[in-house]
């Protein structure tokens, strides 16, 4: 079994780097490299289960159980699921979410034993991928700046975008004291359920219910889509209601474990505020800041990115007709790009511009929190303790 690990690993590394090297040079991954990886990937699934069957026969000393390949099954659904959500939620472009989903694929087949296979190997695989790219981003963020200006003047410049942007965050000031109250006891009693229902599924869900990660997971990466839910009255009218059951309750039914389950869910929601804070709203202000273009209706070309306020301002505009609905990061259509030009060509200000984004080539980050996958069998996390 370790020459099959070996072999895959160095079949995958070239199949892997090939990608990287293309990304790199044209912004995006060709489908036919993306079906390449699935086959290799089918054809050493295949050698396995080969192996495995002579082992069953006895004609094989060392080999996987059957059992290997349903729990392949498992963690290849969660990488698929994980995939779909960072592709729907607007932060990967399609490219990029399948090649995602084939090297998380193919880690097991690398290393059977590696650690969290297979119900929570992908999401230790998008921690190293993403905190790999985020530490190498803002190193490169800080060197630029202070090549630039003095210490001083690059905290104070770094404290007045944070302000800018936690403003533009708060929204209407009238509706602040909504906003907030409604986060906190939304995601409070999100978090409260979810302690409830592992007390009270021990058998069935409790080892996906009994880590609040996963609860993280899935609305880091969606808050653009179901944040608001979060903080809207109607659910503080229906969360409040349910506050009042649960200490009705709770009193005489959990008296002990009352105020302990409330304190630790309101823990995870100052957790999930930090993380989503400084992990979504932070690093994707300063990547905005460094790869934003402002560029005129003729400079427009196929590919290129809108920024997120951008792309949400246009899909809610009526003039545009729902044309920008499907604009994820798989870049601008030409059709999109001549509604575009038509539009800027009707407006009254001179040289009017639009901002957009330089693709960035993520494939080398997901190649690289493989490596670390592969390597330290950790997350980056667990090695920088």
């Amino acid at each position: 079994m370790k020459f099959f690990g070996l072999s895959c690993l160095v079949v995958f590394v070239i199949w892997a780097v090939g990608i990287v090297n293309i990304d790199i040079a044209t912004k995006k991954i060709p489908n036919a490299r993306v079906a390449l990886g699935a086959k290799l990937m089918l054809l050493a699934l295949g050698v396995m289960m080969l192996n495995t069957y002579q082992g069953s026969v006895g004609s094989a000393t060392s080999y996987l159980t059957w059992n290997f390949y349903l729990l392949w099954c498992a963690h290849f659904f969660w990488a698929v699921l994980a995939g779909v959500i960072l592709w729907y939620s607007e932060i990967w472009p399609a490219g990029d979410a399948k090649f995602f989903i084939l090297v998380a694929a193919w880690l097991p087949l690398i290393n059977p034993y590696i650690k969290n296979f297979p119900n929570y190997l992908f999401l230790s695989l998008l921690i190293n991928i993403f905190v790999a790219a985020a530490l190498v981003t803002i190193g490169a963020f800080i060197a630029s700046g202070l090549a630039q200006a003095s210490l001083g003047d690059f905290l104070k410049s770094i404290w007045s975008d944070l302000k800018v942007r936690m403003k533009s965050m708060a929204g209407d000031n009238k509706k602040n004291g909504w906003l907030i109250t409604a986060y906190i006891a939304n995601m409070t009693f999100l978090f409260l359920l979810q302690q409830i229902m592992n007390a009270e599924s021990r058998h069935l869900l409790s080892r996906f219910l009994a880590r609040p990660d996963i609860i993280y997971f899935f609305l880091f990466f969606l808050w653009d889509k179901i944040g608001s839910v979060f903080q809207s009255k109607k659910w503080l009218y229906v969360t409040t209601a349910c506050y009042a059951i649960y200490f009705f309750g709770g009193y005489f039914y959990f008296y002990d474990r009352l105020v302990s389950l409330v304190f630790y869910a309101m823990a995870n929601v100052v957790k999930f505020s930090l993380l989503l804070f400084f992990g979504r709203f932070v690093l994707e202000a300063l990547i905005e800041n460094k790869d934003t273009q402002y560029l005129k209706a003729s400079e427009l070309e196929p590919g290129m990115i809108l920024l997120p306020k951008t792309a949400q301002t246009f899909r809610q505009n009526p003039v545009f007709e729902g044309a920008f609905d499907d604009c994820f990061k798989d870049g601008l259509t030409a059709e999109q790009i001549q509604i575009i030009k038509d539009w800027m060509a009707k407006m009254t200000m001179p040289d009017p511009k639009i901002e957009v984004m330089r693709g960035r080539p993520f494939a080398l980050w997901i190649f690289a929190g493989a490596v670390i996958s592969i390597l330290f069998d950790k997350t980056i996390v667990h090695l920088l303790k």
